[in-house]
């Protein structure tokens, strides 16, 4: 049997949930009315269902199917996918988010609903305009509830759109013909996050359907709807950034870095002597989530004739994300001395001044998506059938324009300064070296032999005073930011079907060709306030509460050292204080947009012969697209780069803007053919062989065209980028080979091996040179200039002079120009993976038990090497992956464990604060755990958890000592009941 991936009746490509969407299943008893038909459901039937899928399936594909109407394997749709041999997933707050195929990792990976391509938008947290915008769908914004199958084509086929070399992922949704008559299935649960502090202890999450035909099953209408709320605690410990160093001082870190020549001790560096690690700051941070996900669906489907149905839906759905968050944290920048190991990571710091921080956060991401499609499916006659499918979608971030990010820094740091050297604040030491998860702050040994006693010290009519850094009333003003991407993806796809059946016989079986348009269009507007308050402002005591740190951090060796408080305070209400009285420092949108235009045309002939006698399958196709991209940007040019402190050189705009505006175009179009080839040798043993090609579309912040300021600091480095619109899309040669022994009802034993070579693969090329305001000045560097006089405080500015146009930190004598690294995405590198996957899965006769377990192994040429300061080329989510599950299904009674294992692997190539530094996530284990039990034919019971054993997470820089981030997530627990009519 030919698995279809044909267009379905319902349009809800979109890019943040789906609808409740139930699957015909059948009863585990023989039902008395009707003998024939014996009905499994649950455990046992779900994979049933799947190895159908997979065994009757052309090329390499592997299925999930649900065990009931309204019931997903897991609650999380990601959370099942990791099940499936070869899937790996990242976690977000506990939650699986994304996922990795064969080592291929998110954006490699394309995700359709029903055959159709899914808008995707949000917001994430990101430090200018030109953070990430990437491909990956994000699947914890998808109710579990809402799908009756998923199938992963890990092989691709020319009717199915191209986009993924991982895998293409279709995930399907039921409509209103797929049942007769009445149906409907409902489900109220409580979810339990063992992390939540602050919020409910217990949420909703409930969810419902109704399904009917009418005239003589002519007319079928389906209407569903999901609300999931969640309350949730996150913890993290993190250096935003591990800064490279070359020379100790070639690259100013800052400027006290260098004084002398010898501040860093680089005598233990025996790698590579000369480039040193430094982190750019040390944090530990809680944030309490309030996660609201809705969705609503109306499906209609009219019949008049026998030989055609037509269809119209419309979806609409909501995602938000309320986080107040706080970090305490130190920023490095005023070193007294320092060393390093034999890796060149820095490991014992000595910071004599930069004051303790304390940040707080008010997030409202938002997505909205909504979708309106049509679909006619017209048999001609027993030879041919048409399809035709139509949908327009959109995913909108920030519909509303609002900033997804409000923060405010206070600090310690030079309280009551009469001047910037006779203010001692915030002195500490951190060690990296100790061998220890999180390095050890205030070590009291390093502490003692730096003169340090823990206190900010002062000058302050002429005598020195100290103070306590947590004491409230030396807490003080000093950054206020609002930030957000908004971002709307707007997909617009006609497709096009035919489908030739041969009747007369003979070995071509039948033939499917048809042609597709999609408009793709992907808009961002960046948007920023902020304002630098100094101490021109200072929060009354009564508006901070001191909170002690408690268990954060506890998980993890080394966390007895952290940071003993938290400032919480109410981030809003002075956000908009700060706003009233002050105002904000003008920044200017920044537009982004890329539209690609595909056209594609395939054809694919389906033959059917024998050899010795066993049935072979032959299925080959041809693809071919061609793709037209065009990037633009608009955006205000900087006249100037302010010195705004040691660490820091901010862009400064008129207050009058000018928008100038920047566009490139690219195209390009691949002939895509496929091979799928399957024999079964002997019974119930199938050899396949499968060759092609695939290809997946870059990152879309590679393909904007303007040039943009990254973050620079005095004296360097100064870093650009531009995109290239020209890219070209990674292309993948792909050949899989496998063997599958279906040896039992519902077991199976399988051994597959895949290579893909990957040609295209994006690199960046750094170029030098003077960068332009619009006036055609080039950039300079006023810290560099003559701006330090005797008597000048942090900013440089002579306390008497604050008027000086000197001392607005552009206009500095004698600063040299600036020479920029600029940074540009190209293709010029090729790259292989290649891996085996091993997979069992057997039920114990009639007992109930059953047991999957599965191992995958991957390889290749693009491992990341630490020990190169050179641009190469690494595939991203590259690991070892295994999962095993027991289970016990019988007599209405449901047991699950199931434990999934992924290995290290390369999650990033670039850190928040650091663009050029990889990160490294740790191995990782996790044991979940479900059972439901059928109280009568119509209501389940059921109780679900994840993370039984409490697991924790930790990332890494180049080095396990270059701490990124250290997490715990905590046990989530759900229970509730199910009920189908």
């Amino acid at each position: 049997m030919k698995i279809a991936t044909k267009p379905t009746a319902l349009a809800i490509a979109v890019a943040s949930t789906l609808s409740y969407a139930p699957v015909a299943v059948q009863a585990e008893e023989e039902q008395a009315e009707n003998p024939e038909v014996i009905e499994v459901r649950g455990i046992r039937g779900s994979l049933s269902r799947a190895q159908d899928i997979k065994r009757s399936s052309d090329g390499v594909v592997d299925a999930i199917s649900a065990e009931d109407i309204g019931k997903f394997p897991d609650t999380n749709l990601a959370e099942s996918l990791q099940r499936i041999t070869g899937v790996s997933i990242d976690r977000k707050n506990g939650e699986g988010n994304q996922i990795t195929v064969r080592g291929f990792g998110p954006s490699f990976n394309l995700v359709t609903l029903n055959g159709r391509s899914m808008p995707f938008a949000d917001s994430p947290k990101q430090e200018g305009a030109g953070g990430t915008q990437n491909r990956s769908f994000n699947f914890e914004q998808i109710a579990s509830e809402s799908v009756s199958g998923v199938n992963v084509y890990k092989t691709g086929k020319a009717n199915i759109a191209s986009g993924g070399i991982g895998a293409t992922v279709d995930i399907t949704t039921a409509k209103p013909f797929d049942y007769d008559g009445f149906k409907s299935a409902f489900s109220l649960k409580g979810i339990h996050d063992s992390t939540v502090e602050q919020g409910d202890d217990i949420t909703p999450e409930i969810s419902g359907m109704i399904s009917s035909t009418f005239l003589d099953n002519r007319l079928g209408v389906l209407a569903a709807y999901s609300y999931s709320g969640r309350d949730s605690r996150q913890e993290i410990i993190a250096t935003d950034g591990w800064l490279s160093q070359t020379e100790n001082c070639e690259l100013g870190f800052t400027t006290s870095l260098c004084q002398g020549g010898n501040v860093i001790d680089d005598s233990a560096n025996t790698n590579r002597y000369g480039t040193i690690w430094l982190p750019q700051n040390y944090n530990m941070d809680v944030s309490n989530h309030e996660r609201v996900r809705q969705n609503a669906q109306l499906v209609l489907q009219f019949a008049p004739t026998d030989n055609l149905v037509a269809s119209v839906d419309y979806f609409y759905s909501e995602y938000e994300d309320t986080i107040e968050r706080y970090q305490t944290a130190h920023w490095f920048g005023n070193w007294v001395t320092g060393a390093t190991d034999q890796n060149g990571t820095i490991t014992r710091i000595v910071n004599g001044a930069g004051g303790t921080d304390f940040i707080g956060y008010y997030d409202e991401p938002r997505t909205e998506n909504d979708s309106v499609g049509l679909n006619l499916d017209w048999t001609i006659n027993d030879a041919w059938s048409v399809r035709l499918d139509y949908h327009h979608s959109v995913s909108h971030a920030q519909p509303d324009g609002n900033l997804s990010e409000q923060s405010i820094l206070l600090t310690n740091a030079d309280f009551f300064c009469a001047t910037y050297e006779q203010c001692y604040a915030g002195q500490f030491t951190v060690d990296y070296g100790q061998g220890t998860d999180l390095p050890v702050l205030n070590d009291p040994a390093q502490w003692a032999a730096a003169g340090f006693d823990g206190y900010v010290h002062y000058l302050y009519d002429g005598a020195v005073k100290t103070q306590d850094p947590y004491e409230l009333a030396s807490i003080g003003g000093n950054l206020v930011i609002g930030r957000g991407n908004e971002v709307e993806n707007t997909i617009d796809q006609l497709k096009l079907d035919f489908t030739w059946e041969n009747l007369g016989g003979g070995m071509l079986a039948s033939v499917d060709f048809g042609a597709s348009y999609v408009d793709f269009q992907y808009d961002t507007t960046w948007r920023m306030n902020m304002t630098t308050l100094g101490r021109a402002w200072n929060p009354s005591v009564d508006q901070l509460n001191l909170v002690g740190r408690g268990d954060v951090g506890g998980d993890f060796s080394g966390s007895s050292s952290l940071f003993p408080y938290f400032v919480e305070f109410d981030v809003g209400s002075m956000y908009n204080q700060i706003r009233d009285e002050y105002g904000f420092t003008f920044n200017p949108e920044v537009y982004n947009s890329v539209n690609e235009e595909t056209t594609a045309a395939y054809v694919m002939a389906n033959l059917q012969a024998d050899l010795l006698d066993m049935p072979l399958n032959i299925v080959a196709g041809l693809r071919y697209e061609t793709t037209d991209v065009t990037g633009e940007t608009r955006q205000v040019t900087p006249y100037a780069l302010r010195y705004e402190s040691l660490t820091e050189l901010r862009p400064q705009f008129d207050a009058e803007p000018v928008f100038g505006a920047s566009s490139l175009e690219g195209d390009y179009d691949y002939l895509l053919p496929s091979l799928d080839i399957s024999w079964e040798a002997v019974d119930d043993l199938l050899l396949r062989f499968s060759a092609g090609r695939s290809l997946t579309r870059t990152d879309l912040t590679a393909l904007r065209p303007a040039v943009s300021i990254a973050n620079s600091r005095p004296s360097g480095p100064y870093l650009a980028y531009q995109g290239n619109a020209n890219l070209k899309p990674y292309v993948s040669d792909n050949l899989d080979l496998s063997v599958e022994w279906y040896y039992a009802p519902a077991s199976y034993a399988a051994v597959s091996y895949f290579h893909k070579w990957v040609d295209n693969y994006i690199s960046n090329e750094t170029t030098t040179g003077l960068l332009y305001n619009a006036d055609g000045v080039a950039y300079t560097d006023p810290s560099q200039g003559d701006l330090v006089p005797d008597g000048s405080n942090a900013n440089g500015c002579p306390e008497s002079g604050l008027d000086d146009p000197i001392c607005d930190g552009t206009v500095v004598p004698n600063s040299p120009d600036i020479t920029w690294q600029i940074t540009t995405p190209v293709n010029k590198e090729s790259a292989e993976v290649y891996g085996v996957e091993l997979a069992l899965q057997h039920m114990f006769a009639d007992t109930g038990f059953g047991v999957q377990a599965n191992y995958t192994l991957v390889d290749g040429d693009v491992d990341y090497d630490v020990d190169s300061v050179e641009e190469q080329n690494a595939l991203t989510g590259l690991s070892d992956s295994a999962n095993l599950v027991a289970f016990y299904d019988k007599h209405g009674f449901q047991v699950r464990l199931a434990y999934n294992w992924r290995d290290k692997f390369l999650a990033a190539t670039d850190q928040l604060r650091a663009p050029n530094e990889p990160v490294f996530t740790e191995e990782y284990g996790q044991l979940d755990a479900n059972v439901s039990y059928d109280i009568t034919e119509h209501f389940t019971v059921f109780l679900e958890g994840l993370n039984l054993t409490d697991e924790t997470f930790r990332q890494h820089g180049r080095y396990e000592n270059q701490l990124v981030s250290a997490q715990t997530f905590g046990p989530r627990y759900t229970f509730g009941v199910r009920a189908t009519f």
